[in-house]
C-alpha cells in the first residue's frame, strides 16, 4: 500500500462537506505528507464543473482537490461561478495546472473564451492536457509569463509545488528549497489577448507577488474594457518581487478602481459569496477590484454588504 486507502472511506462526507469535514481530514492522515509521499495520480470529476482533471496525490494541494472535488480556495470559485457568465471572456494569469481555468471555461461556454497563461513548463503540460482531454476549445493556452514588458526571466519553484512559482528573489532561509528553475518568456499581456473580447472581461491574477508588474502590463485592456480584476494580496509576496499592497492599491487607484474583499459565507450546508468594501490594512488573501462605472458592477450588487 502506497498510500492510506482507509481514507477513501470518508470521499462522499469529504466532497459534500459536511459539518466537520476538516477535522475528519485530519484525523484520518489526510495532511499528514509521510503517509502520501508515494501516493499515485487519480482522475477525478471537478464537482463545480464536471471535467475531469489528473490530481497527483502526493501533493497537497493536489490531494485537497481530490477530497474536496473541488479546487480549495473557495471564495475565488464562488466568485466566477456568481459572476461569469455564458459569453463572457476570462484571463487565467498564473493558471497553473487549471483549476481556475477549467471552471471559468464551463461558466464562460462556447460563446465565451478563456486565454490561460502559465510560465512553468510542468504545470503548462498539466494545464494542456486537461484542456485537450476536456475537449475545451475555446480555451487558449500561452505557455509564457506576464509582465509590464517583454523579457526573459527567471522562474523559481520552491518545493514540487507547481502554484509556488515566483519570478521574485526568495530569501536567504528559502533557498534551500528551490526545486527548479526556470528561464522562460514574459510579454504585457495587452499585447497577449485578440482585439475583440467577447462579453464582460474578468482577469485573475495569481503570481505569487508579481501582480503589480502583470496589471500595468493590461493597462490598455483596464483602460478599454474595465475588466473585474481578480488578485490575491499578500503582502509578504509583494515585498519579495519590490512592490507593497500600497502600491497595488495605488496603481488600481489610478485606473478608476475599488477594492472588495473576497469571502465565502457557511450557509447551511453550502457557502455563499460575499463582497465588502476593502482598504489597505484590511483586505483578505482573495480581491476583486472592480471600476464603478463597468456594468459588472451592478452584475454584483447582489453580493456586496453596505
Amino acid at each position: 500500500m502506497n498510500y492510506p486507502l482507509y481514507t477513501l472511506l470518508i470521499l462522499p462526507y469529504t466532497r459534500q462537506e459536511l459539518p466537520g469535514w476538516g477535522k475528519l481530514m485530519t484525523l484520518t492522515g489526510v495532511y499528514r505528507e509521510d503517509l502520501w509521499k508515494n501516493a499515485p495520480i487519480r482522475e477525478m470529476r471537478g464537482k463545480f464543473h464536471g471535467y475531469r482533471m489528473a490530481v497527483d496525490l502526493s501533493k497537497w494541494n493536489d490531494r485537497m482537490s481530490y477530497f474536496l472535488g473541488r479546487y480549495y480556495d473557495l471564495p475565488t470559485q464562488l466568485f466566477v461561478q456568481n459572476s461569469v457568465q455564458p459569453g463572457d471572456s476570462f484571463i487565467d494569469a498564473g493558471a497553473n495546472t487549471g483549476m481556475i481555468t477549467l471552471l471559468a471555461a464551463y461558466h464562460t461556454g462556447t460563446t465565451g473564451c478563456v486565454h490561460s497563461f502559465e510560465p512553468n513548463p510542468l504545470a503548462f503540460q498539466k494545464l494542456k492536457a486537461a484542456v485537450t482531454d476536456n475537449e475545451l476549445h475555446k480555451v487558449s493556452l500561452h505557455q509564457c509569463g506576464l509582465s509590464n514588458e517583454r523579457n526573459e526571466l527567471t522562474l523559481t519553484v520552491p518545493t514540487d509545488v507547481s502554484g509556488l512559482g515566483t519570478f521574485a528573489q526568495l530569501p536567504e532561509k528559502d533557498r534551500r528549497l528551490i526545486s527548479n528553475q526556470y528561464q522562460v518568456p514574459v510579454y504585457r499581456g495587452d499585447e497577449m489577448l485578440p482585439d475583440n473580447l467577447p462579453g464582460a472581461t474578468f482577469i485573475k491574477i495569481d503570481v505569487e507577488g508579481f501582480e503589480v508588474n502583470v496589471i500595468k502590463g493590461f493597462s490598455q485592456t483596464l483602460q478599454k474594457l474595465r475588466p473585474a480584476v481578480l488578485t490575491e494580496v499578500v503582502a509578504g509576496h509583494l515585498e519579495r518581487a519590490g512592490s507593497s499592497v500600497a502600491e497595488l492599491c495605488s496603481l488600481m487607484g489610478e485606473f478608476g478602481y475599488e477594492a472588495f474583499n473576497l469571502e465565502a459565507k457557511r450557509e447551511g450546508l453550502g457557502a455563499r459569496l460575499q463582497l465588502s468594501k476593502a482598504k489597505e490594512g484590511n483586505m483578505t488573501d482573495d480581491v476583486v477590484w472592480l471600476h464603478s462605472e463597468s456594468p459588472l458592477f451592478s452584475r454584483l450588487q447582489q453580493w456586496m454588504t453596505h
